[in-house]
């Protein structure tokens, strides 16, 4: 009897497991969409969780709107225990009739969201998210080692403060052919975020391997697709401010003596050229240049390392890193 009543236990308890979910609620806030008519149009979830089906099919992804304000369609759904990324998009369906026609934005990008428990997400109809690329160079990070160590990200990017290591999704991967630079592609709302970098030691969750302890924590602005270069530890200014591609390549990198700097097509709308060291210190500066496509910055007087070259225009600010030895 001892042995069944264990075997019925084992058994509950493993159905229970495996039946865990939690409940996701997803809110949208549709008060921008003009002429919007509650009597003719509803609003659909379409994304992978719900096998992508025509937004107008099955009701059962019709959202409904809240009893206290009109304006938010929400819609719960539950998710099974553990981490899951949900792809998704909203739609508008008019008089009942299914369509993909209606959504958003037409084509890509889906929104992203990242689960690992019960959360509610508040949205915009039509806040469209932007790519933006994240690179750490971990040459300065002390007795990191790639066979035990993982890179996470972490910050306000997109549910919250992740512990680093509990949130797969961010972990970071090495740049095939530059191993020492760890790389993510994130996709986020245009708003400004704070964030930091971890090391995640043989996969032991923690907060204890970050690039300094406390604050400040990094900042950015997102309001288009950016790239964003930076270095374990070092904060420089203007590294965070990708925001418009005027930079063509540099040559030659690494360098000794010089360093060229070449622009798409001649730049009559850059302001300045600042290079900064690894600490963040401006080691050059030119400005009042005239009309040219190339610029040739004298690096001889420098000491061998990692530099930055910020370039500040009328179109935002670039930044690119260049190795002198």
């Amino acid at each position: 009897m001892k042995r069944l009543l264990l075997l019925v236990s084992v058994v509950l308890f493993v159905v229970t497991s495996a039946m865990a979910q939690f409940n996701v609620t997803f809110n949208v806030d549709i008060s921008g969409i003009q002429g919007f008519n509650p009597d003719t149009t509803d609003l659909y979830m379409a994304g992978d969780f719900l096998g992508w089906e025509q937004p107008g099919t099955d009701s059962a992804y019709m959202m409904t709107v809240d009893p206290i304000d009109p304006n938010i369609y929400t819609l719960v759904w539950e998710f099974p225990d553990g981490e899951t990324v949900a792809l998704f998009k909203y739609f508008l369906i008019y008089n009942g009739e299914p369509s993909w026609a209606n959504g958003e934005w037409e084509g890509d990008p889906n929104r992203v969201a990242v689960f690992i428990g019960e959360t509610t997400l508040d949205q915009v109809w039509a806040d469209k998210p932007s790519t933006v690329t994240f690179n750490v160079d971990m040459t300065n990070a002390t007795e990191f080692n790639p066979e035990t160590d993982d890179v996470y990200i972490a910050g306000d990017l997109a549910n919250g403060w992740a512990q680093p290591g509990t949130v797969a999704y961010y972990m970071m991967q090495p740049v095939v052919g530059k191993e020492v630079i760890y790389t993510i592609n994130l996709l986020l709302y245009h708003s400004d975020y704070m964030y930091k970098y971890f090391r995640v030691i043989d996969g032991v969750p923690s907060w204890d391997y970050g690039e300094w302890t406390g604050d400040p924590n990094r900042t950015l602005t997102v309001d288009t697709t950016m790239i964003v270069d930076d270095v374990w530890a070092v904060i420089n200014p203007g590294i965070n401010e990708f925001s418009a591609d005027m930079i063509e390549s540099l040559y030659p990198n690494p360098c000794q003596s010089f360093i060229n700097i070449v622009f798409p097509e001649k730049m009559n709308d850059i302001d300045k050229i600042e290079v900064y060291n690894s600490l963040g210190e401006v080691v050059h500066f030119v400005d009042g240049f005239s009309l040219q496509k190339e610029v040739k910055i004298y690096t001889g007087n420098l000491n061998n390392g990692i530099y930055f070259i910020s370039i500040h225009g009328k179109r935002g600010v670039q930044t690119a890193k260049f190795i002198k030895e």
